[in-house]
Order: structure tokens, then C-alpha cells, then sequence
């Protein structure tokens, strides 16, 4: 890795994938954005963690995944890391975008209850804590959070119901609530 400042831990595998991120370039079309403490969160965990997967690009290097990272790193003087560049065209690269931001699974409030009692009894609540504010959510009651869940999902089914405006939205939601529905507001 030559006289290059890297202070992030790159495994082994991803080490001739090494490169300059400040001549990455983005399409400025990446739907994916992160509040202030996201970005604090995503740095700490590389920080902690190092580079657990590369930066994926095409092979003109326009992000494909990492873009947000990259920016995190770039505001911390930290310019070098593993770079995947794939052969995709434009809409391949859109795609893969769209997967990876997107494919994620919904959380079983139980299992996520355990591993949430196992990090505390680590002695890592504080960082729970952080990363749970970071992305909306808050520690269940049961292990000293507030009474209510914010961004938890619980063991249900769900239904989602499309709405033509908000309007629409809000007088759906009212009307649900009024017959005892537990109904949450999600725009997607």
C-alpha cells in the first residue's frame, strides 16, 4: 500500500483493490442519504470495523454502493480504500444501486431484543444507544428504553394501503385509528 495514510483496517483480500476515493466520481443521482448521525455512526463503525466490504463502481468509477462512505471517509482525511470496480453499464449500475440500497430484511423484534441484551451486557450500551438514535429506533422497554418503540417491528403482519395524496393519507389514517387500529404513517 505504498506511502499511502490509511488508518481504516483493510482485509488482506481487499488490499490490491486499494485506491484514491477523491477520484471516484458520482452520477449526483444517488437517492441514498444519511442525517449527521448516520454519517457519525457509518465513521465509528469504520472506524471499529474497517472495511467489511469495498466501494462497488463501475469501471469508469461511478458509484454503484459507498458513495455515502466514501463522503465519510473524504470528510475525515481518510482518501483510500477498496474499490470493486465492475464492468455495468449506466442502467446495471442504477440497479445494483437500487438492490443494495433497498434489499434488506425486517428485523424479529425478539432476536433483535437478544443481541440487544448481549451488547449491553458487553458493557456497549452506549454505542447501542447511538446507533440505535441514529437510525430512528430506541432500546425496547424491556431492556430500559422508553415506552414506546420508534422504528421497531414488532411480530405482526402488516398492511400497506396506498394513498393519492396526503390528504387521502391522513383521512385513512384517521379512520383506522378511530377503529382501533394500531396505524403508523409511512411514505415511501
Amino acid at each position: 500500500m505504498g506511502d499511502r495514510k490509511i488508518t481504516l483496517k483493510i482485509p488482506k483480500a481487499y488490499e490490491q483493490l486499494v485506491e484514491d476515493i477523491r477520484l471516484l466520481k458520482s452520477d449526483e443521482q444517488n437517492p441514498n442519504k444519511m442525517t449527521i448521525k448516520q454519517k457519525e455512526q457509518t465513521w465509528k463503525s469504520l472506524q471499529e470495523d474497517g472495511w467489511a466490504y469495498p466501494i462497488v463502481t463501475d469501471l469508469n468509477g461511478v458509484f454503484a454502493d459507498g458513495e455515502q462512505r466514501a463522503e465519510v471517509c473524504k470528510d475525515h482525511g481518510e482518501f483510500f480504500a477498496p474499490v470493486l470496480r465492475l464492468e455495468l453499464s449506466d442502467a446495471e449500475r442504477r440497479i445494483l444501486r437500487q438492490r443494495l440500497n433497498k434489499l434488506r430484511g425486517k428485523h424479529n423484534r425478539r432476536l433483535d431484543e437478544a443481541d440487544y441484551r448481549r451488547i449491553i451486557e458487553a458493557g456497549e450500551r452506549a454505542d447501542l444507544e447511538a446507533l440505535l438514535l441514529a437510525v430512528g429506533e430506541r432500546l425496547p422497554e424491556e431492556l430500559g428504553g422508553p415506552k414506546e418503540h420508534l422504528g421497531m417491528v414488532p411480530e405482526c403482519y402488516e398492511l400497506i394501503i396506498e394513498c393519492k395524496d396526503e390528504s387521502d393519507q391522513r383521512a385513512k389514517f384517521e379512520k383506522l385509528q378511530a377503529e382501533g387500529y394500531k396505524v403508523k404513517v409511512l411514505n415511501l
